[in-house]
């Protein structure tokens, strides 16, 4: 769906409140195709990156709304190897703090918070300069939270007294805006700042690409988002149009990642930030694998994460299988940053599939039957899986808090609970009626605030909180000490806010403010947030079910299978091999949309 807006900050609402009823941006003509997948030129152009990019089949205007383009969020937190041996995972993961930052209070350390997004966020070049296309993060806060979150407004997401709890992102509202006018052929461009990658200008890039779609390239027209038939699953991918038998439904590259990066954090200890939650990673339950691989694929093209599947409870048949992308000559003999589907990686060892980079493999969604417009598509998850769930069921036990238990963002929702969301309580109110235990104020106060005076017998800095100042970037805990009307606008509430230091904020040079107590009055709404406390929500459930989806038997290659392999046999790759130069993200580093102050 494409959807015009003024391109003032009002389009980060509008384009998360996007109603559904709209028409759908994928076309009925079989003849077009409004967007496809083809190797990118740019990439290649640039040495920044490798494989596939995503193209534009038909003119967006600026300001049109990519929305039916939004993806799976799936969180990953407090692993201790990420940042430290840069697997090809790294690549396609995105800092929380700065982009979604009421995904890193999910945690007590924002540093080891991230986020995966698949389609455009992992695929399409990314640069300050040149782009075309704005992710919906943008605007005056870092994260629009508020809506941001689409599950809980048709009442999708699982109870605590579920098996489904916390088995799935419940979280899927990133979208996409034209930051120009699009021609046909033009390769998408996503709008980062240069600490997330190394640097990219382009500028001058050539805008025009002449893949065309039917050139044998991959058609994203076949499917659409939408609710899933099964019960408490969430969303789930819908044939937008008839697709015939055999035909390809989708195609998507995938990543390699290394079992133990998903367990525990990372190291192969199970070991977690805290005890009582779960030892995986809700990626897990995205990733496809085999039962006697070390090796799993995590799908990073767009759409293919909300495929279900047909095992379990659901109930549902599986009408379309996994199957190895079929390349043609011209594909193997481009270019290595221009290729995307590398054969060779089919006779590497599990270990060295998932230490190399600038090498990827494509995997193809294939209709097993002729599946109708708007019918479901779903996959065979395996026996594994299969059993794995309906052992789960069985044993599932809900926490004490399940019939009382909401995610900040039911809460917030949730009408009888939250009468009036536009009105935050203060501490006095608080103490008569206090929020969910699992709850908390963060309020967006970074280190430049404009301090009007400070109290050096209390040690007190009073702010004004200037909405006009952007980027706001920095999330804090906060107290909220008065409301009171907005003198220019009476329909609009203002709040006088006690700033919180927490833990950690000396780690981020917009969050570390000087010591002592601080004091902000004219926070603006949309400057405090509900959110839930650290390990609270449900993806940290310790009886939440983790299980990867199960691959056909005869689609690992007997080099990735532990059985099949001697341990004496298993080499470490060459550095040559690796691929350092494909590395393209910056780790370790903070990401911010200012310049660094010289004194804090």
């Amino acid at each position: 769906m494409i959807t015009s807006v003024n391109t003032s900050f009002t389009y980060l609402l509008l384009l998360l409140l996007a109603p559904s009823t709209s028409a759908s941006f994928f076309s009925s003509n079989k003849d077009e195709c409004e967007l496809y997948l083809a190797p990118s030129h740019l990439k290649n152009a640039a040495s920044h990156g490798f494989g596939l990019g995503i193209f534009a089949g038909k003119h967006i205007h600026q300001g049109e709304i990519l929305t039916d383009l939004r993806e799976v969020l799936i969180p990953l937190y407090d692993s201790s190897t990420l940042d430290a041996t840069h697997p090809p995972l790294r690549e396609y993961l995105w800092p929380a703090v700065g982009c979604v930052p009421e995904l890193a209070v999910h945690t007590t350390d924002r540093t080891k918070a991230f986020w995966f997004g698949g389609g455009i966020s992992s695929m399409a070049p990314c640069t300050s300069k040149g782009f075309n296309v704005e992710i919906s993060a943008g605007g005056n806060f870092a994260g629009a939270p508020r809506w941001n979150v689409v599950e809980d407004s048709d009442g999708s997401v699982p109870s605590r007294d579920d098996p489904h709890a916390g088995s799935y992102s419940y979280r899927h509202g990133m979208t996409y805006i034209a930051a120009r006018d699009i021609a046909p052929g033009e390769e998408l461009v996503v709008d980062c700042t240069d600490d997330n990658f190394d640097h990219l200008s382009l500028q001058n890039y050539k805008r025009i690409n002449s893949y065309k779609a039917d050139d044998g390239h991959m058609c994203l027209d076949n499917v659409r988002i939408g609710e899933s038939q099964v019960a408490n699953a969430g969303k789930g991918l819908v044939a937008a149009k008839s697709i015939s038998k055999d035909d390809i439904v989708l195609s998507s590259p995938v990543v390699p990642i290394h079992r133990r990066d998903l367990f525990g954090d990372g190291t192969g200890t199970g070991k977690t930030a805290i005890s009582g939650i779960n030892n995986y990673q809700l990626m897990l339950n995205y990733a496809l694998g085999h039962e006697d691989s070390d090796l799993l694929l995590l799908p990073y093209g767009p759409f293919v994460n909300y495929i279900n599947g047909s095992g379990g409870s659901a109930g549902q048949k599986a009408n379309a299988v996994l199957k190895w992308h079929k390349t043609g000559e011209k594909e193997m003999e481009a270019p290595r940053r221009l290729q995307f589907h590398h054969h060779e990686l089919f006779s590497e060892y599990a270990k060295a599939v998932t230490e190399t980079h600038g090498k990827g493999l494509v995997i193809d969604i294939v209709a097993l039957d002729n599946i109708g417009a708007g019918e479901e598509i779903f996959l065979d998850y395996g026996e594994a899986w299969t059993k794995a769930y309906e052992e789960h069921v069985k044993r599932y036990q809900a926490p004490s808090d399940a019939s009382t238990y909401r995610t900040a963002d039911q809460w917030f929702h949730n009408k009888k609970l939250n009468p009036n969301p536009e009105f935050l309580k203060t501490v006095d109110e608080l103490a008569k009626d206090p929020y969910p235990d699992n709850l908390q104020t963060i309020c967006y106060y970074d280190s430049d605030a404009k301090i009007e005076k400070v109290d050096e017998e209390t040690n007190t800095s009073y702010a004004v909180w200037n909405d006009d100042a952007p980027p706001h970037e920095c999330m804090r805990p906060c107290n909220i000490l008065e409301r009171y009307p907005d003198p220019e606008d009476e329909d609009r509430m203002l709040y006088t806010a006690e700033m919180m230091h927490f833990e950690g904020e000396e780690k981020y040079w917009f969050c570390n403010m000087r010591p002592g107590k601080h004091i902000a009055r004219d926070v603006d709404y949309d400057g405090i947030l509900i959110v839930d406390k650290a390990y609270t929500h449900d993806i940290f459930l310790e009886q939440a079910f983790r299980h990867e989806i199960g691959v056909p038997d005869d689609f690992f290659p007997r080099e990735w299978l532990r059985s099949k392999v001697r341990r004496r046999a298993e080499q470490e790759p060459t550095r040559s091999d690796v691929g350092d130069e494909f590395r393209r993200k910056k780790t370790n580093v903070v990401i911010s949309r200012k310049s660094p102050k010289e004194e804090l």
